[in-house]
């Protein structure tokens, strides 16, 4: 009574998945998350997304290269042989 039950040879129930849905056994997997969130989103936004990511990356890369520059390679250690 005032329940929506899709019917038909794709039907699902709660907690059951359709043929070519991402199913994980962990909870609250974030591969999985990741997977379920992307699913109905174009190629295209993907793509952008991807790309910024990459440029992110790129632009933190370039500040930790920037910074460890300046730093000289000094060492305390002194290699001893012995006989």
């Amino acid at each position: 009574m005032g329940e929506d039950r899709a019917t038909g040879p794709g039907a699902t129930g709660p907690g059951e998945a359709r043929a070519g849905d991402h199913v994980c056994s962990v909870a609250f997997c974030p591969v999985a998350m990741l997977l379920t969130a992307t699913q109905q989103v174009r190629p295209e936004v993907i793509e952008h997304l991807l790309a910024a990511g990459r440029e992110f990356l790129l632009a933190a890369r370039a500040v930790l290269d920037a910074r460890t520059e300046g730093f000289a390679r000094t060492s305390n250690l002194e290699h001893i042989e012995i006989e």
